[in-house]
């Protein structure tokens, strides 16, 4: 990915999944008809899924970030004036927390206004909120999931919004 942004003049990625920052062991789990099964009970009938390892992720991305550096450190010249400081590099940003995250982009707020118009129904509200606490909660969605950008930090100054 960082590759790819970096190949082609800009861009930025964001990752949302289940995962950790690390390796949390074995993940791997199989779903049928939204209950987990073994893995390999049903070929080709059991969805098979496994958390993200942010953490190598992150790594992967970061790393490639100070081959670059170094290697084009050590093939310039005086007279290169290319710009290929550590602040114009593809870098990743967290991960942090989906609740974190959804909270720093202002969720919260949005379905306070959405709930508060005139037109809004109990029944409209109740959904709202229902949503909101299941993308934010740490029970469910909110700790569980996880964020990461991915993206060129230019002049110290690229944090992406949230993060």
């Amino acid at each position: 990915m960082a590759a790819f942004i970096e190949d082609n003049g800009g861009g930025a990625a964001l990752i949302i999944d289940y995962g950790e920052e690390g390796s949390g062991g074995d993940t791997l789990r199989g779903f049928k008809k939204h209950k987990q099964v073994h893995p390999l009970s049903l070929p080709g009938w059991v969805d098979v899924t496994a958390d993200v390892d942010f953490g190598a992720l992150k790594m992967a991305v970061n790393s490639r970030k100070q081959q670059r550096t170094s290697s084009t450190s050590s093939s310039q010249t005086p007279d290169d004036t290319t710009n290929t400081s550590k602040e114009d590099t593809i870098v990743a940003f967290g991960p942090i927390s989906h609740c974190h995250f959804l909270a720093s982009m202002g969720a919260p707020d949005r379905v306070v206004r959405l709930i508060e118009q005139d037109d809004t129904t109990d029944e409209q509200a109740q959904e709202l909120f229902d949503a909101l606490e299941r993308l934010m909660h740490p029970d469910q969605m909110g700790e569980r999931y996880k964020v990461l950008a991915i993206g060129r930090k230019k002049d110290g100054i690229f944090h992406p919004p949230g993060f």
